[in-house]
């Protein structure tokens, strides 16, 4: 038994497919920046994440126990807090009113307390792709100067992002598929 699809079933189905392609909220779910890896941070250091987010530890108490942490998005503080180790720091972000969105995870996985600096880990680490801001780019991650010079110089570069020509490559198979749809009748 085979079941034919009509030319105005196939136009459909394509335009199903290419809605489908280009709904943010679908891309933002799946659109995963940071996967899961780790970094560490030194008193005073600054992490630079995709879409002009930092990540920053400010300061370690005295017993080692607990580490004040900043969340800034271009350069304004979006959240601050005061982590133990194996606790997980969220940053959450509501869209269309109710919808809320996780777009930063980090746990901490160690923190270690030493004569002249500090240093925390954090693993597992997560960001996720948050619709309506800059399209992910690296940005340098600034080191701790012990000069007190507050202009760093960059360490390094998380290099990645958005995999380009990915909207391209898709809309080029959606037209691959529908054309040779179009040829079978």
């Amino acid at each position: 038994m085979t079941m034919k699809i009509g030319r105005t079933g196939r136009h459909i189905i394509v335009i199903i497919l290419l809605i489908l392609a280009f709904v943010p909220g679908i891309q933002a779910q799946e659109e995963t920046l940071f996967n899961g890896t780790g970094f560490y941070l030194s008193t005073g250091q600054t992490w630079t994440f995709y879409q002009d987010y930092a990540f920053a530890l400010k300061n370690v108490d005295r017993n080692g126990e607990k580490a004040w942490v900043q969340l800034k998005l271009n350069n304004a503080v979006v959240k601050s807090g005061i982590l133990s180790n194996n606790e997980v720091f969220y940053y959450n972000t509501t869209t269309n009113g109710s919808n809320e969105t996780v777009i930063f995870s980090l746990e901490v996985s160690g923190i270690y307390s030493g004569e002249d600096t500090d240093i925390v880990t954090f693993s597992p680490v997560y960001q996720y792709y948050q619709p309506g801001l800059a399209d992910p780019t690296p940005i340098p991650t600034q080191l701790p100067d012990n000069s007190n010079d507050t202009s760093g110089t960059p360490a390094h570069s998380n290099a990645g992002g958005k995999i380009p020509g990915f909207h391209a490559i898709t809309i080029a198979i959606i037209i691959c598929i529908y054309s040779i749809l179009l040829h079978r009748t």
